[in-house]
């Protein structure tokens, strides 16, 4: 029963005779209750209700099974009056499991209302279920349900403002590039597939990486990734920025494991928003190896990811024969080689995500035909016999030469094996002119 107010304004619900037409673009209320005094009580105090220019309509339900069949077939409920004792003590509360962890439904917003308050505790009921207000029927009047009520609206609003936010992020995140939907379907793969577990997470990160073996303008590029017992902290790319430019980069995150496996997938995205900003015609940074840099080295302190990354990353104009790079604490230096020798393009810098005011700086390097660029990952020096840094860095520069084809030649010079444990991932990139096709 509901209670008459003691303030002459807060008057108790009465019975209603004839319901309320309302518009159709109400507010829907379902009210769950198995006496029907309840129902149309109700109904006559909320019908002059108005929120936001809309009044209210409302569903009726006189025991849990009805409520959900109604809920089965409806999307537009934003509140429910939930009566807790029906046809059973807690067919109210069983209801509410039922919306929130069998049907999914976070966005209606729930308030139980109860005759017999002992059998459903107020503060055992709102510890352990996922309702929204709690009112004893003895003392609901009618100022007071229409406040609830208003709350309780006033907050599916802005859930579900909060969703078509979303849902329209995802419409215009849908509106790029066939290129650009790909990668993302890729990575949303990569973040469930890393929640699934390692072996997964694998999988998935691979399919990121681009072709073993890739031509463009008279320029191969090639790659070989090899992770640890872990997920891989090391990646590599390289794309098509323009009709004459390539980009590339070798990356390696700091740790191993989901938690680095998770920055490449960040950092896939980072490059694939400057890439489509630049195809978009918007401003990009994505042919400017040092601002690109610059911007990753912000965006990694400002997210406050935990993570650093030290990656090369360069721009090779294939009209002009021109290789603009930069590097952010990528080590080894490149090797480079060409009819002159081989030497290593030494940068040394900090890696991405560390220092808040570290400067990135361009550096230019002409094309003469034929050479090679081999990048690797600091885990190849650390599986190499040598028992010196200097030692090691020689073998490297050993395994590179001019006539390089393929990177296997690369592989069995230093002793690579394509299997077996190792301490750290391991990642290497081969890049040059003119070279047959490679089949590592």
């Amino acid at each position: 029963m509901i209670a008459a107010a003691s303030d002459p304004n807060d008057q108790a619900l009465l019975l209603l005779d004839d319901p309320v037409s309302v518009a159709q673009d109400a507010w829907t209320i379902l009210i769950v209750d198995d006496e029907p005094a309840i129902h149309e009580v109700t109904t006559l105090v909320l019908s002059g209700l108005d929120f936001r220019g809309r009044r209210l309509r409302f569903l009726n339900a006189y025991d849990s099974e009805q409520a959900r069949q109604l809920l089965a077939h409806r999307n537009d409920v934003a509140v429910i009056l939930l009566d807790v004792v029906m046809e059973s003590d807690d067919a109210g509360l069983r209801l509410v499991r039922h919306i929130r962890e069998v049907a999914g439904n976070s966005l209606v917003r729930i308030i139980l209302r109860t005759g017999q308050a002992g059998q459903a505790p107020e503060r055992q009921v709102v510890a352990e279920y996922d309702i929204n207000d709690y009112k004893e029927k003895t003392e609901l009047t009618a100022q007071k349900l229409s406040t609830a009520v208003i709350s309780a609206l006033r907050g599916y609003v802005a859930l579900t403002d909060l969703a078509t936010l979303n849902h329209q992020l995802e419409a215009k995140v849908a509106q790029r590039t066939q290129e650009l939907q790909r990668t993302n379907l890729r990575l949303q793969q990569s973040l469930a597939a890393l929640e699934q577990g390692e072996r997964a997470g694998r999988r998935v990160q691979f399919k990121l990486l681009p072709p073993a073996n890739w031509q463009f303008g008279g320029y191969q590029f090639s790659h070989w990734l090899m992770p640890s017992e872990f997920m891989s902290g090391d990646f590599v790319d390289y794309f098509l920025i323009d009709e004459s430019r390539v980009g590339f980069y070798i990356a390696d995150v700091s740790g191993h494991g989901v938690a680095s496996a998770f920055v490449t997938v960040y950092l896939k995205r980072f490059i694939a928003s400057a890439l489509e900003a630049n195809r978009q015609g918007h401003p990009s940074s994505i042919d400017a190896p040092a601002i690109l840099l610059s911007q990753l080295n912000r965006e990694l302190l400002r997210e406050d990811v935990g993570k650093h990354i030290a990656i090369f990353y360069a721009v090779l104009d294939t009209a002009n024969h021109i290789l603009r790079y930069a590097n952010a604490g990528a080590t080894p230096f490149p090797l480079w080689s060409d009819e002159f020798g081989t030497c290593f393009l030494e940068a040394p810098s900090t890696p991405a995500g560390l220092f808040e005011q570290t400067v990135y700086v361009n550096e230019t390097l002409a094309l003469p035909a034929p050479w090679r660029l081999l990048l690797c990952s600091d885990g190849v020096l650390e599986i190499l016999p040598e028992s010196t840094h200097d030692e090691r860095m020689e073998r490297l520069r050993l395994a590179l030469s001019v006539d390089t084809r393929e990177l296997k030649h690369v592989r069995d010079a230093l002793q690579i094996a394509s299997s077996g444990r190792r301490p750290d991932d391991l990642t290497l990139m081969l890049i040059g002119h003119d070279l047959r096709a490679p089949g590592s």
